[in-house]
C-alpha cells in the first residue's frame, strides 16, 4: 500500500515539473527588458506575440522570441491572463547604441 502524503508529494514534483516547461535559452537570457520611457532611441525589429500556460512561462517565452528575432530588449506592450494562461504583445527591439553614434554629435 502506497503512503498517502508520498502519493502528493509524487503529484507535486510532476506538476512542478510541467509547471517549468519553458526554460529561457541562451539568446532569451541576453534580452534585456525596457519600460517605453527607457525605450527612446531604440529601433524596432518587430512586434510579436507569446502566449504561454501561465505568467512566468509566458514572460520566458517572451525573451526567448525577441532574442531568436536578434533583439537585444525588449518591452511588454500588452500582457493578459487568458482561459489557457497568458498572453504577451511583445516588442523586439535593438537598444545598443550603434557604432556611428560614438563619435557624438557632427
Amino acid at each position: 500500500m502506497h503512503n498517502p502524503l508520498s502519493v502528493a508529494l509524487a503529484l507535486i514534483a510532476l506538476g512542478s515539473i510541467s509547471a517549468c516547461s519553458t526554460q529561457l535559452t541562451q539568446k532569451g537570457s541576453k534580452v534585456d527588458l525596457v519600460t517605453a520611457s527607457s525605450s527612446d532611441g531604440c529601433i524596432l525589429i518587430k512586434m510579436f506575440t507569446v502566449k504561454g500556460s501561465n505568467r512566468d512561462e509566458t514572460l520566458r517565452m517572451a525573451f526567448n522570441e525577441a532574442g531568436v528575432l536578434g533583439a537585444d530588449s525588449m518591452a511588454v506592450a500588452d500582457g493578459k491572463e487568458i482561459a489557457t494562461g497568458a498572453e504577451i504583445n511583445g516588442v523586439a527591439l535593438s537598444c545598443q547604441k550603434r557604432t556611428d553614434d560614438t563619435n557624438g554629435p557632427q
